[in-house]
């Protein structure tokens, strides 16, 4: 039964296809239309994205050409204030003023009662200046003294086992 029922229904739609040959061929040129279709669609939209990413990277590298710029101009601001509060230029300009290095006679300490009184009054000492690092030469020179000082007692230690 279910063999002729398929029989039954697929006979007037094979019939109508046999009729009409236009019908296939107009729904090949429409799938191949949507196919098209389908196609720009997808190959716009990667168009659009490559479009920003490609916008993106020019801002990225602009941004870090101007980055660039300000850290080496903050650089160059930096060692300007640096020049400008070094003691050379500072006590050059006091100078300049009319000011002068005090002496330790003009020095005068003033006590004031509500400060602790466990503290010194007397300027703290100068810093002493560190001796300079010893050359590699000096170094070199050292290490030598040190081996043959060993190696002379090592001899020497060795001549008196021997018995000699």
């Amino acid at each position: 039964m279910i063999n002729t029922m398929r029989i039954n229904y697929a006979a007037p739609l094979l019939r109508a296809f046999k009729q009409a040959p236009w019908r296939s061929q107009t729904q090949a040129v429409a799938m191949l239309s949507i196919t098209l279709l389908t196609a720009a669609v997808v190959g716009g939209f990667y168009l659009a994205v490559a479009a920003r990413a490609a916008t993106a990277g020019r801002d990225l590298q602009a941004l870090e050409a101007r980055k660039t710029a300000l850290l080496l101009d903050n650089d160059e601001l930096e060692a300007q204030l640096a020049n400008l509060r070094s003691i050379n230029r500072l006590a050059a300009r006091a100078v300049a003023l009319g000011f002068q290095p005090a002496t330790g006679d003009q020095l005068e300490y003033i006590r004031v009662d509500s400060y602790p009184q466990n503290i010194h009054l007397k300027p703290p000492p100068r810093a002493a200046i560190a001796p300079e690092p010893p050359t590699t030469l000096q170094v070199m020179a050292d290490w030598l003294k040190q081996t043959a000082a060993s190696l002379s007692t090592t001899a020497a230690r060795m001549t008196t086992a021997r018995g000699g």
